[in-house]
């Protein structure tokens, strides 16, 4: 009793300096908590997320928690605060005891991953809770968690940047049921639950993501990973942060808008280069619509693309368009007006460079025009295979969602390493591979040419050493360069 009352005077103090230090937002997607058998779960961020639970549901739950962590004498002064249950997940007997309770009536937490996160994803995602829930038909109300692995009570890798009090954010979504499957045995049952839990756990990630523009996911990026953080490299061999990437997106989006008007859509006739990632966002910040255009198209299949989208300014290159040999096919076009990027650069004059770097860089957000996420982010072209191009608009909040599907099937983190060979005209090229690792701070290293398709495996360990400049990528490579790389 006298345990009870001291919970009642503290909580109310605990969750006033958790809001404090924390910034604790809570998002409720549903406030219905009074079903009869009722099981809370939740991804594992931190070693915080029990006490967030604890502190800002509406109910008074039963923690189901590790026989190991109840052992430790710091937590269990943090689960003094709350009821729980301790289990070991190595006993048949463990989730018995989980399904007593619910049909007690009483609310119960469980989190189905067993433990906290190492990558910032989800990780396996256990059978037993599922199984509880088909059993006891309970209500399922899941909950998502994020920022808390940001903090340094998780147990991210030592190269995830973790700042001192990161902003918490708690998304309640709409309940769920699972039903017991139909299947032979019991261990097939417990399988399908299993599974049913999967597909929750990775739709309640998807469901409770921003609603945000690409440059505003740029720009909560360089706010997670650090500005410094360095990510992106081209065949130039230059490896580009963060702030690299930003400037060029603030700086080439400052110029490019003075030749455009807002809602155009832009021409963008590049290779996989860095500065195309940045010209893209740039772009998208001041309501300027990128049109990623095949370059490998002919000249009248580009010239349908440009009247499907209405574009009548293209940004290149003239060191592409002379590499890749394009010039014949750009003289062709009709109503085009071509503006080059050595040309750009060369405009930017010294109350650009002092914008920059004295208001711009430190303010990136502020450079964004009001855009919703429903705006056109990007046009992607077909290939024309079956007539003349089509041009498919898409809006931020598909290309993040695109983004947000990927992530919660797979576990994209800072030690991983993308290449995309893939042309970023192309859909899968743009998406999965540019700006996912972009948004998610993976390392990227962009190729310009997948016709290397049968000699790009075998030389990524040496991709780096051997393309500094002595092979054209937009051609075939010779036997003779396969025999230098390999030695």
């Amino acid at each position: 009793m006298l345990r009870r009352c001291l919970r009642t005077l503290l909580r109310p103090l605990l969750r006033g300096l958790a809001r404090a230090v924390f910034r604790v937002e809570v998002r409720f997607a549903q406030r219905d908590f009074s079903a009869d058998r009722l099981l809370v779960v939740a991804n594992h961020e931190s070693f915080l997320d029990g006490l967030l639970l604890g502190l800002f549901l509406p109910v008074d739950p039963v923690f189901v928690v590790h026989t190991g962590i109840a052992n430790n004498l710091w937590f269990r002064l943090l689960l003094s605060q709350v009821d729980y249950l301790a289990v070991d997940p190595t006993s048949p007997m463990a989730m018995k005891k989980v399904i007593r309770l619910i049909e007690s009536g009483r609310p119960v937490v469980i989190f189905p991953e067993g433990r906290i996160t190492q990558t910032g994803s989800l990780m396996k995602v256990y059978d037993g809770p599922a199984f509880v829930a088909a059993k006891t038909g309970a209500t399922v109300v899941p909950v998502r968690l994020d920022g808390a692995s940001r903090s340094y009570f998780s147990r991210l890798s030592g190269k995830y940047p973790k700042v001192l009090c990161p902003k918490i954010r708690l998304t309640v979504l709409p309940a769920a049921h699972f039903p017991m499957p139909a299947a032979p045995t019991a261990k097939l049952r417990r399988r399908k639950s299993g599974e049913q839990m999967r597909k929750l756990m990775q739709a309640m990630i998807f469901a409770s993501r921003p609603q945000q523009t690409l440059y505003a996911a740029l720009c909560d990026a360089a706010d997670i990973f650090g500005m410094g953080r360095r990510l992106v490299e081209d065949m130039k061999q230059i490896e580009y942060a963060y702030k690299d990437l930003l400037k060029m997106a603030l700086i080439l989006g400052r110029q490019v808008e003075r030749m455009t008007q807002p809602g155009d859509k832009v021409g963008v006739l590049l290779p996989n280069l860095v500065p195309t990632i940045g010209l893209i966002f740039g772009l998208s910040a001041r309501q300027r619509v990128p049109a990623m255009l095949n370059y490998t198209a002919g000249t009248e299949a580009m010239q349908a693309a440009c009247t499907a989208a209405q574009i009548r300014v293209i940004l290149t290159s003239r060191a592409f368009v002379e590499q890749a040999k394009l010039g014949e096919k750009l003289a062709g076009l009709q109503g085009i007006e071509l503006h080059y990027l050595e040309d750009i650069r060369a405009g930017i004059g010294l109350g650009d460079k002092l914008w920059l770097m004295l208001w711009a860089i430190h303010r990136p957000r502020a450079f964004e025009l009001p855009t919703s996420p429903e705006a056109p982010a990007v046009v992607l072209f077909t290939s024309g295979s079956e007539g003349k191009p089509k041009g498919v608009v898409l809006p931020h909040r598909a290309v993040l969602a695109n983004i947000a599907q990927v992530r919660a099937v797979i576990d994209f983190s800072v030690d991983d390493k993308v290449l995309n060979a893939l042309p970023i005209f192309h859909s899968f090229g743009l998406t999965a591979g540019a700006l996912l690792p972009v948004l998610t701070g993976a390392s990227l290293f962009l190729y310009p040419s997948p016709l290397h398709y049968r000699v790009i495996p075998v030389l990524i360990p040496k991709l780096i050493q051997l393309f500094g400049g002595c092979i054209d990528p937009f051609k075939r490579l010779q036997s003779s360069h396969l025999r230098f790389a390999l030695g």
